[in-house]
């Protein structure tokens, strides 16, 4: 320092006012520039909370559009799982949501949405999709999932097939000293866990075998719910479905077992009514006139043609369950075009029932059993069968 000012004393030249302007300018630069960035990142965050909104709304449109028929006008549920779910939300990240939305979920009714698949949006159009159903994380309900109940009906329809050979019809009582289960003392002094152990791990000594190794726990559940329903005294029908006992009569007199096919008969008799109940009836009463070769052309006629349903209830049915995918008058849209459609006729009612029940694996269409019935689904065919040429 004291060299320069020597130098600058002797050379006559004085840099300090300029050392001390340049100093100030480079503040005063500073400052702009911290002011200008500062502004700039408002602007930024801005400009992204502009284009996050516009997004949610395009996101929105799409939804309106092209979700709401399987997942609810505000992603309540309905045909397919509710997606405004607090847990739901939390619990899948946005890639997730993509991916689902973008190629589906195989064996469901969740198509493929992305072009790429055949779908009708564009990957863009899935991302603003996403970014909608995000913004209501913050304000989204807590819906617990519902544990499947136990059902009476299919635990009758179980025991009707595997417990009554050893415990009789209803439960009432079979050869051999084999106890009665359907009796009411006996139920009172047992409790619902006693018979699900004894189901599930048999009594050897006694005869009883183990049926945990064979039946679901569902099933298990069915069975202790219908001796729970015995013990109301309740009187439970099976849920048999008809066109399984027809195939199984069809079969037992094909074998010269007509007291067994009168059996098949008699239960699907007692969840048949109309048209397909006489054909039964006729069909049993060939089998006591011992014409055996005539009723086993009457049911393999009804097999043919099994089952007939009601196209008003069909219409309404449709209208409750198919139209969201198929179109109000079958032209299509999720689904394909049912109205004049080259498949269906080609198919039988029964076919057609049993696919309506079962779906396709790998497509849209995951079946709706468990949620209609054979005489609902039947309804839905006699309906389909009017659009077509």
């Amino acid at each position: 320092m004291a060299a320069r000012q020597f130098e600058q004393k002797n050379s006559g030249e004085n840099y300090d006012s300029l050392f001390g302007i340049g100093l100030v300018f480079s503040l005063l630069l500073l400052v702009g520039l911290s002011t200008y960035w500062g502004g700039d990142r408002l602007r930024l965050a801005s400009a992204a909370e502009d284009l996050e909104a516009r997004r949610i709304e395009r996101g929105q449109a799409v939804y309106a559009e092209q979700c709401t028929a399987c997942h609810g006008v505000s992603g309540e549920g309905g045909v397919g799982p509710a997606l405004n779910n607090r847990q739901v939300l939390k619990d899948t990240p946005d890639e997730i949501f993509f991916s689902v939305i973008r190629s589906g979920v195989p064996n469901t009714q969740m198509p493929s949405w992305s072009v790429d698949f055949g779908g009708p949006l564009t990957d863009e159009e899935i991302h603003d999709v996403v970014a909608f159903m995000r913004a209501w994380e913050p304000t989204a309900p807590e819906i617990s999932a519902q544990a499947e109940v136990a059902d009476p009906e299919r635990g009758a329809a179980l025991f009707a097939g595997t417990c009554s050979v050893c415990h009789g019809e209803d439960g009432r009582g079979g050869k051999d000293n084999i106890p009665a289960i359907n009796d009411p003392e006996r139920l009172e002094k047992l409790d619902d866990a006693w018979y699900r152990g004894v189901i599930a791990n048999g009594r050897p000594a006694k005869g009883m075998p183990t049926w945990g190794t064979v039946l679901s726990p569902g099933q298990l559940n069915d069975l202790v719910a219908l001796m729970a329903a015995w013990r109301e005294g309740e009187a439970i029908q099976p849920a048999f479905s008809t066109t399984d006992l027809i195939d199984r009569a069809v079969f037992a007199l094909s074998q010269d077992d007509p007291d067994s096919a009168k059996i098949h008969i008699e239960r699907a008799l007692d969840v048949t009514a109309g048209a397909g109940a006489q054909v039964l009836q006729s069909a049993a009463a060939q089998i006591e006139a011992g014409d055996i070769q005539g009723a086993l052309a009457t049911l393999q006629e009804a097999q043919a043609q099994w089952p007939l349903g009601d196209v008003a209830s069909g219409a309404i049915a449709y209208s409750a369950n198919c139209a969201a995918c198929h179109g109000v008058q079958g032209e299509g849209g999720i689904g394909p075009a049912l109205y004049q459609s080259s498949w269906i006729p080609e198919q039988s009612n029964a076919e057609l029932v049993q696919f309506v029940l079962e779906g396709r694996p790998g497509t849209a269409m995951a079946g709706f059993e468990g949620r209609l019935s054979e005489s609902v689904s039947a309804d839905i065919v006699s309906f389909l069968r009017l659009w077509q040429k």
